[in-house]
Parts: structure tokens; sequence; C-alpha cells
């Protein structure tokens, strides 16, 4: 197969990297050390390691990294835009009997390498950045662990997570990529049931662990696949081999012959499987609502900065097997859009403030597969920054507000603490104007972008699909907004439900029933007042929170649309574009239409969100009985139970696959009890007998006979051995005998 690399392919620069696996390796080293020095004061019998050493080993690590990722990232900012890439070579990772060169692609061995380029940096900046402020923020979020010797450990783990993430998005080839891939689902285990000795945290880990190996049973697949087409995984060579390998007519893989196209198709839809596991997609979106029996820290991290932008990433690095994967690109939109929408709806009905966040970033999720669905790889990459942006400073913020609610977590036992937690209420104040694209907002920036570039696939290329997303993605941007400003109102607005003013009856105790839930230090839910009521939280929890929150404020003019170039600020998509597989033709006639553009955008931040705030702000502030006494609730009791209980998706996984499953497990585990085993024992027992019967043939007939022989010998030996006297008189009487007997025969005959 002759394949050649193509010149847009990106080049390694003269830049210094010698100290590059250095970003990854000091989270590595901080979870080590976190590790070995809480195991060592277990060891030797002392009390709970020093905490002040903890925080200094885990945040100066991750502090460190961040920095030299800065450093690094303003390196590229200097370099021309073909020559944005930083790569380090540590050592030979796999070799497979040495290595060969085969039409210019080194073939049989797998480097140990880490790429520092547009797409991996800025993405380290995320990791390491929001990881930071994470970090911080459990510092304080975690002080009641800080007693009982398990802080050490769940510093370790967040280490441990961000030192995964890193080789994710940092590493060179595929193998690196699925080293990280593997990596955050094993820490997501351990951080979601970090609290293992509760039932429910251990239950949640486990469920995250399963349905993730689902996902990357696809990804492997996908994996294998593609180096079965290129013959190589290092990112670089493959981007370069794709244009080659279009242009060929048709491939041969495992002996089916196929056009480029069908094998593309195929293996970016095995990838997307992976990313539906990794990045919460329907089907296989399950285990992040019930990922909120870890501690919030661990919400953020995971739900924010890392392993659920896991599969955005893996898309938008692959983006050269996706623009050439038509129907793979199909699938993407489609599923993005069902997630949207459903996971939003989700959302209207819950109670568990940390619940309706788990839903609202299954649906975010969506509209960042939306983006990548529609083509518009960088608009869905934004958005995975300004998420990360205003949905940590939400999750950090409902912390916040859960440890200032003594543990409480259901949203009608708050209310009130906007004038107890200025700083929390501002802060989730401005994520929730963000997350809801109000202009402007981050979400604005990158939210509504995602929408027109799915509505422009319908408008100029005819897609009819790209319409239904559309539809979809408009209806699930009106639900989010109305679930956030829900989420406000029964949080901060009104009076301090838990200390008993409750004057419209929202309080659980009220309603005299209470969904089962623990909050995520495994304590059950309080319902009546307390001694103290909530108060601000330290510092060293409000301060990265209000950091995430201006962030989320002003972090979307990192990437001005072309059409509001007046406003100044970024193009991230300029950042992007020389990482982005494109095609030989572009259509001039396909320009943007502003005015349409303009309507959009106006309708968007103008009427449709702000309607769908308004809404919410008029049903849960200004007439509460509404919600309850006169509203949907009242009128569609059924329809409500089925959105609060998830549309039973969990119940229905739990009947048709889960179930059957353990059933057959059950059943095989019989089959292989009674018949399997029974046949191995049973001829185990048939064995037995027959050597004991054999055993007994032989020592009584066999041994007898030849025993019986020897013994007839001894008496007939015995016999004549008595004979053999050795005395001379008795031979001398014998053989007179003898003579006698011969002559009386003689005479006789």
């Amino acid at each position: 197969m002759l394949m050649e690399h193509a010149a847009s392919a990106a080049l390694s620069t003269p830049v210094h990297a010698s100290v590059l696996w250095l970003i990854p390796f000091l989270p590595l080293f901080g979870a080590l050390l976190n590790g070995a020095y809480g195991l060592f004061c277990k060891a030797s019998g002392r009390k709970a390691p020093s905490t002040q050493l903890v925080d200094l080993l885990a945040l100066g690590s991750v502090g460190v990294a961040f920095l030299l990722a800065v450093g690094y990232f303003v390196t590229l900012m200097g370099q021309a835009p073909i020559n944005r890439s930083i790569t380090q070579s540590l050592w030979t990772w796999v070799d497979l009997g040495g290595a060969q060169v085969m039409d210019g692609v080194a073939r049989n061995t797998v480097a140990w390498a880490y790429k520092f380029d547009p797409l991996s940096g800025a993405m380290a900046l995320l990791v390491t950045g929001v990881g930071f402020l994470i970090h911080l923020f459990s510092t304080g979020y975690m002080s009641e662990e800080r007693q009982d010797g398990r802080y050490y450990r769940f510093m370790a783990y967040l280490n441990l997570f961000v030192f995964s993430m890193l080789n994710l998005v940092l590493g060179a080839n595929i193998l690196m990529m699925f080293l990280g891939w593997e990596g955050v689902g094993l820490c997501s285990y351990l951080l979601i049931g970090f609290y293992f000795d509760k039932e429910f945290a251990a239950a949640a880990g486990k469920k995250a662990f399963v349905t993730n190996r689902i996902g990357d049973f696809g990804f492997m697949l996908g994996f294998f696949l593609l180096f079965q087409i290129f013959g190589s995984v290092d990112f670089d060579t493959l981007m370069g081999m794709t244009r080659s390998i279009m242009a060929r007519p048709e491939l041969t893989i495992f002996g089916l012959t196929h056009s480029p196209t069908w094998w593309f198709n195929l293996a970016g839809i095995l990838l997307f499987v992976g990313a539906c596991g990794k990045s919460a997609q329907i089907p296989l979106y399950v285990w992040l609502p019930d990922a909120m029996a870890g501690p919030t820290p661990v919400s953020a991290l995971i739900h924010a900065a890392t392993m659920v932008t896991s599969g955005l990433y893996m898309i938008c690095r692959m983006n050269f097997i996706y623009t050439n994967a038509p129907m793979a690109l199909s699938v993407v939109l489609f599923v993005g859009a069902l997630t949207a929408l459903v996971a939003a709806s989700m959302g209207l009905a819950q109670y568990d403030i940390k619940k309706v966040l788990a839903y609202s970033t299954v649906s975010q999720l969506g509209f960042m597969f939306m983006g990548m669905g529609a083509g518009a790889y960088t608009a869905g990459m934004f958005h995975v920054f300004t998420h990360a942006f205003f949905k940590a400073a939400l999750f950090l913020g409902s912390g916040s507000v859960i440890m200032a609610c003594h543990h409480e977590q259901d949203m009608r036992n708050m209310g009130g603490l906007k004038s107890k937690m200025p700083w929390t209420y501002a802060s989730m104040l401005i994520a929730t104007i963000a997350i809801a694209g109000i202009f402007p907002f981050s979400g604005f920036f990158s939210k509504d972008e995602i929408l027109w570039k799915v509505f422009e696939g319908w408008y100029k290329e005819g897609h009819t699909l790209n319409l239904i997303a559309w539809l979809m993605g408009m209806a699930g941007a009106f639900m989010t907004a109305f679930y956030m400003v829900r989420l406000m109102v029964m949080t901060f607005a009104g009076e301090y439900r838990g200390a008993g003013h409750d004057p419209y009856g929202h309080t659980v105790k009220a309603e005299g029933h209470h969904d089962a839930h623990h909050d995520d230090h495994g304590h059950a839910p309080s319902h009546s007042g307390h001694d103290h009521g909530p108060k601000e939280v330290v510092w060293n929890m409000w301060v990265p929170v209000f950091i995430l929150a201006l962030l989320a404020l002003v972090g979307g003019f990192l990437n001005i649309p072309h059409s509001l170039h007046w406003l100044g600020g970024a193009h991230f998509s300029e950042w992007l574009g020389p990482l982005l597989y494109q095609k030989e033709a572009v259509h001039a006639s396909h320009e943007a239409a502003p005015a349409i553009e303009y309507g959009l955008m106006a309708w968007a931040t103008l009427v449709w969100a702000p309607g769908a705030m308004l809404l919410a702000w008029w049903i849960y502030k200004m007439d509460p009985t509404w919600a309850k006494a006169k509203g949907f609730v009242a009128k569609f009791p059924g329809v409500f139970r089925w959105v609060h209980n998830k549309y039973f998706v969990d119940e229905f996984y739990e009947w048709a696959i889960i179930g059957p499953c353990k059933q057959l497990g059950a059943q095989l585990w019989a089959f292989d009890t009674w018949v399997v085993d029974g046949m191995v024992n049973g001829a185990a027992r048939f064995t037995l007998i027959w050597a004991n019967i054999s055993f007994w043939f032989d020592a009584k007939i066999v041994d007898g006979l030849v025993n019986f022989v020897a013994w007839l010998l001894q008496r007939f030996s015995g016999g004549f051995g008595k004979l053999q006297s050795g005395r001379v008189q008795n031979y001398a009487f014998v053989m007179f005998l003898g003579f006698l007997v011969f002559a009386f025969w003689k005479f006789l005959a």
C-alpha cells in the first residue's frame, strides 16, 4: 500500500521540550508521595498524616504543572501556525520485533511520547487550571476527612486523576490516549466510591466502572481497526496519511473490501461508542447521575474539566476520520441532540441540587456532540471550555451550599441563602446566566455557536437531520434556562426552609415523604432546624468558585464569531484551524448568511432563554403555589412522576438488560456447576472408582496368583529341602532303598 504524508502534517519545532514530560508526571509524583506518606503513617501507628504536607504535595504538583503548561502555551503562541507543535519522546514503549519502516511509516514500535499543540495545550491548561481550583476547594470541603486519616487518600486520587487526564490529552498517539482513557475510568471508580463503606457509593462506583467498560470495548475495536487501516497509531502520521487513503477506490481489511469512507464510518461509530461511555451519551449516560455519590469536588472534576470531556477531545483529535465519515457524523449529531433534549427534561423535575447539575452536564455534553456532528469541531470544543468554567462553578457552589446547609442536598429544604451566602450566590448566578446562553456571558458564544452551525447544515446544505437536531437543541436550551433558574430560586430565594419557615409547604417534612438519598458524605439528610443557620463558607471554598464564575463571564471572548468581529477578542477557531482536516474542495457559495445568524442570536438571547428564565422565576418565586398546587405537577402527576424518575430508564435497563444478564449468569453458573463441573467431577469420581477396582484386582487377583505360585513353590521346596539334610548315612540309606525298589520291580517284571 503506497501512502505518503500530507504536507499539512504538524511539524515538531526546535523549542526546548526536555521538561514537557513534567506536566503529566508532576501530579503522578504528588499522588505517589501522598499515598506513600499516608501508608507510612498508618504502618508506623502514627496519627493521621499532616494535612499541611498533603495539601502542599497535592496542590503544589498540580500548580507547578499548570505553570509549565502556561509556559509552553505562551511558547506556542510565538510560533507560526504550522509550527505550533512540541513533541517529546521519552522511550520506546511497545516493540513488536524491532522498528520497521514501510511506505514511509514506522511500524511495530510505539513511543511513550507527549505532544503539546494548540488542542492538547488548551486542554492541558484546562485540566491543570480548573483541577488546581478544585484541589483548593477540596482543602475546605473535605475538612471532615482530615481527622479520620482518609484525606491523604482523597488528594492522592485527585492527583492520579489529573495525571491520567493529562496523559489522555498530551499523548502523541492513540495508545497513549487509551492509557489515559482507562486511567480516568479507574480514578472515577476510586473517587465515586470514595466512601466505599456506604453501599450506595460502592454501587455507584461499580456502575460507572462497568458502564465505561462497555464503551471502552467499542473504542478498542475502533482503535484496532484504525491500526489495520493505517499501520500506525501516531496522530501526525494518521493525519498525514488520510488524504492518500481517501484517494484509493477501495481498501481490503480483514478480508473484506469496501471504500475508505465505509471503513472510516465504521471506525468513527466504534470510537463514538467509547465516547458515549466516557462522555455520558445515550444509552450509556446512566452512570453519571449516580456519580453524585462521590464528594462534590469529584463531581466538579469529573463533570467539568476531565473525564466527560474525553470523548469530545477524541473526536476533535480524530477529526480527519469523522470529516471523511458522513454517516458517523450523522450518528454523533443525532445522539448528541437526543441526549441534550432528554437529559434537560430530566433536570426539570429533580430536587437533589447535585442531580439537577448532573443531568445538566449530560445535556450540555449532548450540545457539544451536536457541534461535533455538525462538523463544527471548534464550536464543540469551545463549549467544552466554557462549560468547564460555569459547570465547575455550579458544582463547587452546590458543594458550598450543601456544607452550609448541614449536608442537605434537597432544594426543598433550602431557600433564603442569598443574604447568608453572598459570594456563593453571586458566583452561581453568573454561572447560571452563562449556561443559559445570555449575551455576553460565555455560554452565548459557545452554545449558540453550536446551534447556529447545526442550523446552518439545514439552511445551506438541506440536511433534514440538522433541522431536527436544531429543534431538539432549542428545546433543550429552553429547558436548561428553566431548570437553572428553578435551582437558583429554590436554593437562594425566599426564606430558609430548613429552619422551619415554609409558608408554601415545600419542605420534604411538610410533604410527608422524601426521596431516598444521601449526601456525598454518606449522611442522611436533615429535615429540622439547627442551632445556627447557613453562612458563607471559608475563603478557600468560595474563592475558587468566584474565579470560575469570572471565567464563565469573560471566557466567551476567546472565540468571537466572525459575524461579531466588531466585538474584538480572539478566535478559538483560528487557533485550532491548522489541526483540522480540510477537504479538497471548499465551496465559496456556502458563506454565512449574517442576517439569519443575527436573527437567531437575537431570538436565543433576547426571547428564548430569557423567556424560560422569566417563566421559572414566576412559577417558583412570584407564585410558588403554582408549581405545586395549581400547575403542571397537579394537573399531570403521571407525567411528572415519569420525568422525576428519569423515565424509569434505570429500571428498564435493570429489567431488560441487567436482570436477564444476571439470570443468564446464574444459569451459566448452574450449567458450569452441574454439567461442566459435574462431568469433570464425574470423570474424576469414575476414575477414582475404576482405580480402586483396578487396585483390588491387582492386589487380590494378579498379586494373589503370583503369591500363590510362590507359596506353592515354597511348600514344594520345603518338602524337598528336608531331603537335602547333608548327612552321608541318610543319602546311603536312600540309595539302598532305591536299589531295593529297582530290584523288586525287576523281579516282578
